[in-house]
């Protein structure tokens, strides 16, 4: 069988039809083939089989991709933000003894600085794709995941796609989305319809940190349902709801676990663009903790609301040379923040973490911006005020006042379409102002931060 190993024994199939072989020579009747062929099998010359292979692998790959192309368009995407950064934080301590009675203030002053993920932009990597079932109805899916490129660390720990996981169906009638995913009104996502009102979007660390100005913010939610309407004269409107923002044990289905509702709109008309949200969160399970009338009452006595109130909104123009922009917040009864960044953790030691993180709020707050073309590059510049103040609580004589002051600038120049440096520095300062046993305490939080690194996205 010497003379058969340069030949291809091919099966034409039952559909083969004996008009269409070409030129393919059959070897038996040269006297080479040795062995018997079943019905509609032919073996062909070397040179000839080569010929074919080639073409047939052609035609494989073109119908893989075109498979491929019919049934979704898959990509896989990311960036990576690198760089050096330097933080100062001057912050007023209270001391207060193990049975939390207040003993007086101390300040605390640190200096930080090395390398850092994410200064400009959170470090990621994420797949999205398309499937267009028919016409007018798609199938498109997001998982995104962030990390820490200055360590390799994941963004959140037990998550796989902490910054997004979403399932969403597109037809003429507007968008059905499902899964993690950020609020309306959080700056983040692939719903956010109000980070285009801030100058630094929800980067660049505390330098135009928003979170520290619109404390009604809200941030990534599990086990969300989103709709987002066709758009009519330049008008979106949208709607979220999540039936858990966390993945608590009790799940969905409990009436014990934080839930939040948004409803809002955009408006794009060339130059000008805006946006108006109105959200509400149910802190039933995690701030109130308790369900009967009772349990609800000694929490709000303890300064506690169950739902809160946030109304924001923003305004932009582009004038070419300079695109000023206005976003604004009002909130009441809002859950208890956190200033634990620039706070020190300690059994006798505590900062306006205490009343902050123990009382609801009501207030405002405002940011102006501006972003504007400098050379080949952009330049960025924020400054942002709020007031606000906490309920009533036994721990202090009525009720503590806060304002937070914040300045930020910074400029992007592009290396190439896909990477870009960037530079920038802020400064903020949270007050309070409130009475204890008779004795005024006006203690403060200052952060100044410096930033510089690099971006590249793939």
């Amino acid at each position: 069988m010497k003379g058969v190993r340069n030949f291809l024994v091919i099966n034409l199939g039952e559909n083969f039809d004996e008009r269409k072989r070409g030129g393919a020579e059959l070897l038996q009747a040269e006297g080479i083939l040795r062995f018997p062929l079943e019905e509609k099998q032919f073996v062909f010359s070397y040179k000839k089989v080569v010929i074919m292979k080639k073409t047939l692998a052609a035609v494989a790959v073109l119908g893989a991709f075109a498979g491929s192309a019919l049934a979704a368009d898959v990509t896989l995407y990311g960036k990576v933000d690198l760089g050096l950064q330097y933080v100062n934080s001057n912050t007023d301590q209270i001391l207060t003894n193990k049975d939390g009675d207040l003993l007086g203030m101390t300040n605390t002053k640190k200096d930080s600085w090395g390398v850092k993920s994410g200064s400009n932009t959170g470090s990621r990597f994420g797949l999205k794709g398309t499937e267009q079932i028919a016409d007018g109805l798609t199938v498109g899916f997001q998982l995104e995941q962030g990390f820490n490129a200055d360590d390799g660390t994941l963004g959140a720990d037990g998550l796989a796609f902490n910054r997004e996981a979403r399932l969403y169906v597109q037809t003429e009638f507007g968008e059905i989305g499902l899964g993690r995913m950020g609020g309306l009104d959080s700056g983040l996502g692939s719903y956010d319809i109000i980070s285009k009102g801030y100058a630094f979007g929800t980067g660049w660390n505390s330098i135009g940190d928003t979170s520290a100005i619109l404390l009604g913010e809200s941030s990534r939610m599990d086990n969300m349902i989103t709709y987002k309407s066709p758009t009519f004269a330049g008008v979106t409107v949208l709607a979220q709801v999540s039936l858990a923002k966390t993945s608590v044990e009790e799940g969905e289905g409990s009436s014990d676990v934080d839930r939040y509702y948004a409803l809002g709109a955009t408006g794009n008309w060339g130059a000008l663009s805006s946006a108006l949200i109105f959200s509400t969160t149910d802190y039933s399970r995690t701030w109130v903790n308790g369900t009967t009338a009772e349990e609800k009452q000694d929490a709000k006595e303890d300064g506690h609301e169950d739902m809160s109130k946030v109304l924001t909104g923003y305004v932009s123009y582009d004038f070419g040379v300079v695109k000023p922009m206005l976003a604004a917040q009002y909130f009441d009864d809002l859950k208890g923040m956190s200033v634990s960044a620039v706070l020190d953790e300690g059994e006798t030691v505590d900062g306006l973490n205490k009343y902050l993180g123990s009382l609801s709020k009501k207030g405002y707050g405002v940011i102006l911006g501006a972003k504007a073309p400098l050379g080949a590059g952009t330049l960025f510049a924020s400054v942002g005020y709020n007031d606000f103040e906490s309920t009533v609580s036994d721990d202090v004589d009525g009720k503590i006042k806060f304002d937070t002051v914040q300045f930020g600038i910074g400029y992007q120049y592009p290396l190439s379409k896909r990477t870009y440096v960037y530079t920038a520095a802020g400064y903020t300062k949270l007050s309070g102002d409130f009475k204890e046993d008779g004795k005024k305490y006006d203690p403060e939080t200052k952060t100044t931060e410096v930033v510089a690194g690099i971006v590249h996205n793939f």
